[in-house]
């Protein structure tokens, strides 16, 4: 369905009464993980909750935990930023913070790491982390 039928089903035929069907979640895109360079990384990670997926493109495991990182976006991306940082084209803050394998999943809270997940995990274990990170 693109946005011009959900607009009209949204608004009616006429443009002008509404239907009474409710809008149903498939009409809304869920927010993503933010993609982030070297620079936004120092900025993005001073102040508040920051979260950030290390992976490549080749890494299959890193595809593995996508989908959970996609529902962390969706799910705390208006409390806390969710990113992704592409180790392949940013090798320097890889190196910086010892990252040795990936998928690494790093949260950060005012500039401090709090935690670090190495490997792939399931979204209950990193969404628990977001909230110890927002509790704090």
């Amino acid at each position: 369905m693109g946005w011009l039928d959900t607009f009209k089903r949204l608004l009616g035929e006429s443009g002008t009464e509404r239907d009474t069907e409710p809008p149903r979640p498939e009409d809304f895109e869920a927010p993503e993980p933010r993609h982030i360079d070297a620079a936004e990384f120092e900025a993005l990670k001073q102040n508040g909750v920051l979260v950030v997926d290390f992976w490549a493109e080749w890494c299959q495991p890193c595809h593995l935990l996508a989908p959970a990182i996609d529902r962390l976006a969706g799910e705390y991306g208006d409390v806390a930023v969710i990113a992704k940082l592409n180790v392949d084209e940013q090798p320097q803050v890889a190196s910086a913070l010892g990252i040795m394998g990936i998928p690494t999943v790093i949260v950060f809270k005012d500039g401090q790491e709090i935690q670090r997940f190495v490997g792939v995990q399931p979204y209950e274990r990193l969404a628990e982390a977001v909230e110890k990170a927002l509790a704090q």
